[in-house]
């Protein structure tokens, strides 16, 4: 058995517009409809209107987080309109998580934005961080009772998916544009911890993928190094250093801070050198570490959770996992990816990590961008065209464990890592 400290949160997690449904006013909704994305998101799982259905099913799996975000666009669905019932909705969210003693972790941005927001450039212009700050503001009126909110969800993804790859929304392949976007988050970032800080415990959300070298050639290991740094460390130094080293040059940011860091952690990638100045000398892909692969062709790889604790470590700032998950049919793999993940995490507690809390993502099946509805990340299964939420066995285990606050023998010995 392993025994996790009382206050160790043990959460879920979800994003607005993987969940919640017609979200009509964001760019992810426009280019669904204009066919640039190969799926709609639509009513998604329909839980604008099955919030309380949703929370009363949280609370009775006896879970006591959840990670969610607020959807910039129903709050400004227009420049200067705000919508006041959605955003007094949001707020009875937040009562009802707190009516549960669940404890809410809100995200501000997941990766969309208001339509009429992109139009103008996002956040490729500085000119437009105003926008973000009058929405960081109107939202500090409903957080009463919260003690921990995320600004930006993977800032680096979004920049990497919708700037530099062009495989997301606003489709972009520039890397000027990308690398002068990250600089604009790290801005954005340090006007919403200047107006919440000392309201709430201010953060941010990244994802650390493990870089292995793919080879022990020293110029792989050399480009793996700078995968990581490139990916993971520029952009998290930047926020204290204020400034943000980029493949192309410093660019000047407001120096800042975080209450605590935020760390999704799903695989690793495989990095190898490339003579090619375009792809910044390196290549990645997904590493092949184990034979079966998730819905996403993903390797699990549960060791990469407790490098990815240490590596954070360096900031010393209380530690989440604010999301780890896999997208399968098969339950069981479900079952004993939580288990050895969080016996990995464990093991991080055990040498004195300040990790105070995990979320598994995601709570219940959902839109998952690009991939659209297969992937099958939640504890819950939803019927698309009904919206039943039918709670895998999956769930009930979780379940336990935060309620109990531990592992028992049995799951360890069913589905643990020996010698853990």
């Amino acid at each position: 058995m392993i025994v996790f400290p009382k206050s160790f949160l043990f959460g879920t997690a979800t994003s607005s517009h993987q969940i919640e449904g017609n979200n009509k006013w964001n760019d992810w909704w426009y280019y669904e409809q204009i066919g640039k994305l190969p799926y709609k998101s639509g009513k998604a799982c329909n839980h604008w209107e099955l919030y309380k259905e949703d929370i009363s099913l949280m609370h009775s799996l006896g879970y006591d987080g959840y990670r969610f975000s607020i959807e910039w666009s129903r709050i400004f669905p227009k420049e200067n309109e705000i919508d006041e019932n959605a955003l007094n909705k949001y707020r009875e969210i937040i009562e009802l998580l707190l009516e549960r003693d669940i404890t809410p972790n809100v995200t501000l941005h997941h990766f969309t934005s208001p339509l009429w927001f992109m139009q103008k450039g996002g956040f490729a212009k500085e000119e437009n961080l105003k926008h973000w700050e009058k929405y960081v503001e109107i939202i500090s009126e409903i957080l009463e009772g919260v003690q921990f909110v995320a600004t930006f969800n993977e800032p680096m993804v979004y920049v990497m998916m919708g700037y530099l790859t062009g495989y997301w929304p606003p489709f972009v392949k520039n890397p000027f544009r990308a690398f002068n976007v990250a600089s604009n988050l790290l801005k954005a970032h340090a006007l919403a911890y200047s107006i919440l800080s000392g309201m709430v415990k201010v953060g941010i959300v990244k994802n650390i993928p493990i870089m292995i070298p793919a080879s022990e050639n020293e110029k792989d290991k050399k480009a793996a190094k700078k995968a990581d740094n490139l990916f993971n460390w520029s952009f998290l130094n930047a926020i204290w250093e204020g400034c943000y080293k980029s493949a192309f040059g410093t660019y000047s940011v407001l120096e800042s801070d975080v209450d605590f860091i935020g760390i999704n952690y799903y695989t690793a990638s495989e990095v190898k050198y490339s003579w090619n100045p375009l792809r910044f000398f390196f290549e990645a892909k997904l590493a092949d570490l184990s034979e079966r692969k998730t819905q996403m062709g993903w390797s699990v790889y549960p060791e990469g959770i407790y490098k990815a604790i240490t590596a954070v470590s360096r900031y010393e700032k209380p530690m989440y996992i604010t999301e780890n998950g896999i997208a399968t049919l098969d339950d069981s793999w479900r079952i004993e990816f939580i288990v050895q993940h969080l016996q990995y995490v464990h093991k991080a507690i055990e040498e004195g990590y300040d990790v105070r809390g995990y979320f598994y993502w995601s709570l219940m099946d959902n839109y998952e961008w690009k991939e659209g509805f297969e992937p099958r990340f939640g504890l819950i299964e939803v019927d698309y065209e009904t919206y039943e939420r039918k709670p895998r066995e999956s769930a009930y285990v979780y379940g336990e464990i935060s309620q109990k606050k531990e592992i028992s023998e049995e799951l360890i010995k069913k589905y643990g890592l020996k010698g853990l």
